[in-house]
Formats: C-alpha cells, structure tokens, sequence
C-alpha cells in the first residue's frame, strides 16, 4: 500500500471512529456516551486551566520511572538466567508461578508494605514492566546465533566485543517489542496506582469524575490516558529505529 493510501486509510478508519461515537451518544444518551463535542470542550477547559499538563506530567513521571526500573530489572534478570543454566533450572518454576499472579492484585500488598505514597504506584507500574521485558529478553537470548559467535571468538573477539557487536544488536528487537507490549499495561497499572492515593494525575482525575458522577469527566481521562500512550508509543518507535541501525 502507498503512502497515500495508508493515510486515506487511516482518515477513513477515524471518520468511522467519530461516526460510531457520536451515533452512540444520540441512541444511548450522553450520560452514558458524551458527545465528542463535550468531551474536547472539557479537555480545552482543563486545558486552560493548567490542569490537563499536569495530570498529563504526574501520570508520565509515575510511567517513566516504572518502566525504566521494570525494564532495567527484566533485561538482568534474563541474563543472568541465561549465564547461569543451574539457577535458570532452579528459578524458572517460581518465575512462572509468580508471572501468573495478577499484578493488579498486589496492590493490596504494596499498599501494606509501602503505604499509599510514591513508592507503591512506581513498583505497580515496575513490576507489570518487568516480566514483560523479562519474557522477551530472555526469548531473544535464546536467538542469539551461536555460530556467529564462535566465529568471532575464533577472529579473537573480547567479551565485551561480543557482548556489543553480537548479543545486543540480536536482543535489542525482542527488548524493544517488549516494551511495546508493556506499554499500554504499564499506563493501566499507573492508573490504577493513581486510584489508591493521589492528588494530581490521570487516573485520580477519573477516579474524582467516578464519585461525581460525571461521564464527561471519564471520557475524558481515557481520552487522555489513550493520547498518553501514542506519544509515547511514537517516541519508542523512534527511540528504536535509532537504536536498532546494524542487524548482525
């Protein structure tokens, strides 16, 4: 398909999007689907209001600093799985049980270790990252071909030579695809840690708009939380095409 044609494609997809909504709204009232019409004369209002970018900055500060945590420990956990075959045997049947838990369902738990402040929303997040990543790194591990690096051991390549020009370049794909799939469950658990115990963020703005029982002020959250996650879904893609230049 040409350039063209995915953008008339992608015109058409939202004109179908906008039509089914505000055909929802006429037939089940606004109460229960706001108009369009509504919901971007709210974002336009918080937006003037100062409200928006900060509920916009506390949800992404709280997603950063969980995903990057979640990341970093899912990427070593998986390789240091992968150096050690005996732990890897050892550790693998509790790693799978504890990957069956919900991560939701720790909040209790996190609450009652860590109270309701920073620390739980960012361990909510980190950990719905970490097993995600882990997954698919230590998939990628497995990928990594191991003819070419005897090869390069064989032309005296270093450790940390191989480690640069071999295992990173054919892991980086798998982490990459990792974080893309953890992306929009990262930004659900950030929400719901924003339901527990907070003042500012996405997640508190629709938890408020809950008890008020305003639906203009839900759609309006969602629509908020959906934007968050194609920006950042937009800087991931770029930050993997720059990163993933050289395929061994």
């Amino acid at each position: 398909m040409t350039k063209r044609g995915m953008l008339l494609a992608k015109a058409l997809g939202l004109v179908a999007f906008v039509s089914v909504w505000e055909l929802a709204s006429h037939w089940v009232g606004d109460y229960w689907v706001p108009g369009i019409g509504q919901v971007v004369g709210r974002i336009w209002t918080e937006l003037l209001a100062g409200k928006l970018l900060a509920d916009l900055a506390a949800t992404s500060q709280l997603l950063l600093a969980g995903t990057s945590i979640g990341a970093v420990c899912g990427c070593a956990v998986a390789c240091m799985l992968r150096l050690a075959p005996r732990l890897d045997m050892l550790m693998q049947p509790f790693i799978t049980a504890v990957m069956s838990i919900p991560k939701l369902g720790l909040v209790p738990l996190l609450v009652l270790w860590f109270g309701t402040g920073w620390m739980p929303k960012v361990m909510l997040v980190a950990l719905t990252v970490l097993f995600i990543v882990f997954s698919l790194t230590y998939a990628g591990l497995a990928t990594v071909n191991a003819r070419l690096v005897m090869t390069a051991r064989v032309f005296g390549a270093s450790s940390l030579q191989l480690t640069r020009h071999v295992v990173v370049p054919s892991v980086l794909p798998f982490i990459f695809t990792g974080l893309q799939v953890a992306l929009p469950w990262a930004v659900s658990a950030a929400l719901v840690a924003e339901y527990l115990a907070a003042k500012v963020g996405i997640g508190h703005g629709i938890e408020e708009a809950r008890q008020l029982s305003d639906s203009v002020g839900v759609y309006y959250g969602i629509v908020l939380a959906t934007v968050l996650v194609l920006l950042c879904n937009g800087v991931l893609a770029l930050v993997r095409k720059l990163a993933i230049k050289v395929q061994p």
